[in-house]
Protein backbone atom coordinates (compact mmCIF):
# COMPACT_ATOMS: atom_id res chain seq x y z
CA UNK A 1 0.00 0.00 0.00
CA UNK A 2 2.78 2.47 0.81
CA UNK A 3 4.59 1.84 -2.14
CA UNK A 4 1.12 2.68 -4.51
CA UNK A 5 1.03 5.84 -2.66
CA UNK A 6 4.16 6.60 -3.50
CA UNK A 7 3.92 5.25 -7.02
CA UNK A 8 1.03 8.29 -7.37
CA UNK A 9 2.27 10.44 -4.76
CA UNK A 10 2.39 13.32 -7.39
CA UNK A 11 -1.37 12.62 -8.29
CA UNK A 12 -2.31 12.01 -5.41
CA UNK A 13 -0.81 15.14 -3.87
CA UNK A 14 -1.94 18.03 -6.50
CA UNK A 15 -5.25 16.43 -6.02
CA UNK A 16 -5.10 16.94 -2.20
CA UNK A 17 -3.94 20.50 -2.74
CA UNK A 18 -6.63 21.37 -4.69
CA UNK A 19 -9.50 20.12 -2.61
CA UNK A 20 -8.07 20.54 0.22
CA UNK A 21 -8.03 24.81 -0.44
CA UNK A 22 -11.37 23.91 -1.94
CA UNK A 23 -12.75 22.58 1.13
CA UNK A 24 -11.16 25.34 3.91
CA UNK A 25 -12.95 28.00 1.45
CA UNK A 26 -15.93 26.35 2.17
CA UNK A 27 -15.97 25.71 5.49
CA UNK A 28 -14.51 29.06 6.07
CA UNK A 29 -17.26 30.05 4.05
CA UNK A 30 -19.90 28.16 6.44
CA UNK A 31 -18.26 29.00 9.69
CA UNK A 32 -18.03 33.02 8.94
CA UNK A 33 -21.46 33.45 7.75
CA UNK A 34 -23.19 30.90 10.64
CA UNK A 35 -21.81 33.33 13.08
CA UNK A 36 -23.78 36.30 11.98
CA UNK A 37 -27.14 36.64 14.48
CA UNK A 38 -30.18 35.48 13.33
CA UNK A 39 -32.22 38.04 11.33
CA UNK A 40 -29.23 39.72 10.00
CA UNK A 41 -29.86 39.65 5.99
CA UNK A 42 -26.72 38.47 4.03
CA UNK A 43 -26.47 39.08 0.48
CA UNK A 44 -25.47 35.67 -1.30
CA UNK A 45 -25.02 33.52 1.94
CA UNK A 46 -28.02 34.38 3.32
CA UNK A 47 -29.37 30.99 3.49
CA UNK A 48 -26.96 29.32 5.52
CA UNK A 49 -28.33 28.32 8.93
CA UNK A 50 -27.17 30.52 11.80
CA UNK A 51 -26.17 29.63 15.78
CA UNK A 52 -23.25 27.54 17.17
CA UNK A 53 -23.67 24.14 15.58
CA UNK A 54 -23.36 25.15 12.09
CA UNK A 55 -20.25 27.28 12.47
CA UNK A 56 -18.84 24.27 14.34
CA UNK A 57 -19.78 21.54 11.56
CA UNK A 58 -17.83 24.85 8.97
CA UNK A 59 -14.58 25.00 11.16
CA UNK A 60 -14.27 21.32 11.37
CA UNK A 61 -14.79 20.67 7.91
CA UNK A 62 -12.07 23.52 7.38
CA UNK A 63 -9.98 21.55 9.85
CA UNK A 64 -10.32 18.56 7.77
CA UNK A 65 -9.26 20.06 4.67
CA UNK A 66 -6.35 21.70 5.95
CA UNK A 67 -4.86 18.36 7.12
CA UNK A 68 -6.09 17.31 3.63
CA UNK A 69 -4.30 20.12 2.31
CA UNK A 70 -0.79 19.71 4.65
CA UNK A 71 -0.98 16.06 3.39
CA UNK A 72 -1.04 17.25 -0.42
CA UNK A 73 2.12 19.37 0.03
CA UNK A 74 4.20 17.21 2.19
CA UNK A 75 3.54 14.46 -0.86
CA UNK A 76 4.60 16.23 -3.46
CA UNK A 77 7.63 16.83 -2.75
CA UNK A 78 8.55 13.73 -1.10
CA UNK A 79 11.25 11.01 -3.04
CA UNK A 80 13.70 8.28 -1.86
CA UNK A 81 16.44 10.35 -2.63
CA UNK A 82 19.00 11.79 0.22
CA UNK A 83 17.07 14.65 1.96
CA UNK A 84 18.48 18.72 0.94
CA UNK A 85 18.71 21.36 3.42
CA UNK A 86 16.04 23.09 0.94
CA UNK A 87 13.65 20.12 1.88
CA UNK A 88 14.44 19.72 5.39
CA UNK A 89 13.26 23.35 5.96
CA UNK A 90 10.19 22.57 3.52
CA UNK A 91 9.42 19.51 6.07
CA UNK A 92 10.09 21.62 8.96
CA UNK A 93 7.85 24.88 8.06
CA UNK A 94 5.02 22.02 7.47
CA UNK A 95 5.21 20.57 10.94
CA UNK A 96 5.52 23.90 12.52
CA UNK A 97 1.80 24.81 10.22
CA UNK A 98 0.54 21.25 11.42
CA UNK A 99 1.88 21.75 15.22
CA UNK A 100 0.54 25.40 15.24
CA UNK A 101 -3.15 23.96 13.99
CA UNK A 102 -3.07 21.05 16.63
CA UNK A 103 -1.54 22.53 19.47
CA UNK A 104 -3.39 25.97 18.85
CA UNK A 105 -5.81 26.49 16.59
CA UNK A 106 -8.30 23.54 17.53
CA UNK A 107 -7.74 24.03 21.18
CA UNK A 108 -7.99 27.86 21.32
CA UNK A 109 -11.74 27.61 19.16
CA UNK A 110 -12.64 24.86 21.58
CA UNK A 111 -12.60 26.83 24.48
CA UNK A 112 -14.10 30.07 22.13
CA UNK A 113 -17.08 27.76 21.52
CA UNK A 114 -17.13 26.27 25.43
CA UNK A 115 -16.53 29.96 26.68
CA UNK A 116 -19.15 31.43 24.66
CA UNK A 117 -22.13 29.64 23.15
CA UNK A 118 -22.12 26.77 25.05
CA UNK A 119 -21.43 29.28 28.79
CA UNK A 120 -19.46 26.13 30.31
CA UNK A 121 -19.03 28.76 33.09
CA UNK A 122 -17.42 28.25 36.67
CA UNK A 123 -20.98 28.82 38.35
CA UNK A 124 -22.83 25.82 36.44
CA UNK A 125 -22.15 22.28 37.36
CA UNK A 126 -21.34 19.36 35.65
CA UNK A 127 -21.76 16.63 38.53
CA UNK A 128 -22.30 16.73 42.16
CA UNK A 129 -20.57 13.83 43.95
CA UNK A 130 -21.80 12.00 46.44
CA UNK A 131 -20.91 13.73 49.83
CA UNK A 132 -20.25 10.03 51.32
CA UNK A 133 -16.67 9.88 49.14
CA UNK A 134 -15.38 13.41 50.49
CA UNK A 135 -15.96 12.89 54.36
CA UNK A 136 -19.47 14.29 54.05
CA UNK A 137 -18.28 17.42 52.41
CA UNK A 138 -20.05 18.69 49.10
CA UNK A 139 -17.41 18.28 45.90
CA UNK A 140 -18.58 19.40 42.32
CA UNK A 141 -16.97 19.40 39.20
CA UNK A 142 -18.25 22.32 37.46
CA UNK A 143 -18.49 22.77 33.45
CA UNK A 144 -15.71 25.44 33.37
CA UNK A 145 -13.13 22.55 35.03
CA UNK A 146 -14.86 19.84 32.69
CA UNK A 147 -14.22 22.05 29.79
CA UNK A 148 -10.28 22.91 30.98
CA UNK A 149 -9.90 19.35 31.06
CA UNK A 150 -10.87 18.44 27.41
CA UNK A 151 -8.76 21.17 25.89
CA UNK A 152 -6.20 19.34 27.95
CA UNK A 153 -7.00 16.24 26.32
CA UNK A 154 -6.95 17.69 23.00
CA UNK A 155 -3.21 19.68 23.20
CA UNK A 156 -2.19 16.16 24.81
CA UNK A 157 -3.53 13.73 22.59
CA UNK A 158 -2.26 15.78 19.65
CA UNK A 159 1.34 16.21 20.70
CA UNK A 160 1.31 12.34 21.10
CA UNK A 161 0.03 11.55 18.15
CA UNK A 162 2.57 14.08 16.56
CA UNK A 163 5.29 11.86 18.11
CA UNK A 164 3.94 8.86 17.26
CA UNK A 165 3.95 9.82 13.50
CA UNK A 166 7.30 11.35 14.28
CA UNK A 167 9.26 8.09 15.05
CA UNK A 168 7.18 5.75 12.16
CA UNK A 169 7.90 8.44 9.46
CA UNK A 170 11.36 8.07 9.87
CA UNK A 171 11.76 4.40 8.09
CA UNK A 172 9.23 4.66 5.47
CA UNK A 173 11.70 5.31 2.57
CA UNK A 174 12.98 1.72 3.85
CA UNK A 175 9.21 0.20 3.87
CA UNK A 176 8.73 1.57 0.51
CA UNK A 177 12.37 -0.21 -0.70
CA UNK A 178 11.59 -3.28 0.61
CA UNK A 179 8.02 -3.31 -0.44
CA UNK A 180 9.07 -2.77 -4.60
CA UNK A 181 9.30 -6.08 -6.59
CA UNK A 182 12.57 -6.19 -8.60
CA UNK A 183 12.66 -7.91 -12.01
CA UNK A 184 15.51 -9.74 -13.46
CA UNK A 185 17.49 -9.70 -16.51
CA UNK A 186 15.34 -12.79 -16.99
CA UNK A 187 11.90 -11.79 -16.43
CA UNK A 188 11.63 -12.98 -13.09
CA UNK A 189 10.96 -11.53 -9.73
CA UNK A 190 13.89 -11.36 -7.47
CA UNK A 191 13.06 -12.58 -4.07
CA UNK A 192 15.41 -11.95 -1.39
CA UNK A 193 16.36 -14.23 1.23
CA UNK A 194 17.62 -13.76 4.54
CA UNK A 195 20.23 -16.15 5.31
CA UNK A 196 21.33 -17.51 8.75
CA UNK A 197 24.82 -17.73 9.65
Amino acid sequence: MIYTIYKFRYRIGLISIVSGIGGMTIGVIIAHFAGFPKGEVIDYFNWIPRGWLPQTIGQLFAFGASQILLLGLVLVVWNDKELTWAKATYFAFLTWIEMSILLGIVPSEWLNLSQGPLEWTGQRDFIQFPPILFLNNEIGLSLAALKDIIQLGISTNFLIAGLVVAYYIQDINDKIEKSKSRISDYGKEIIRVEQNA
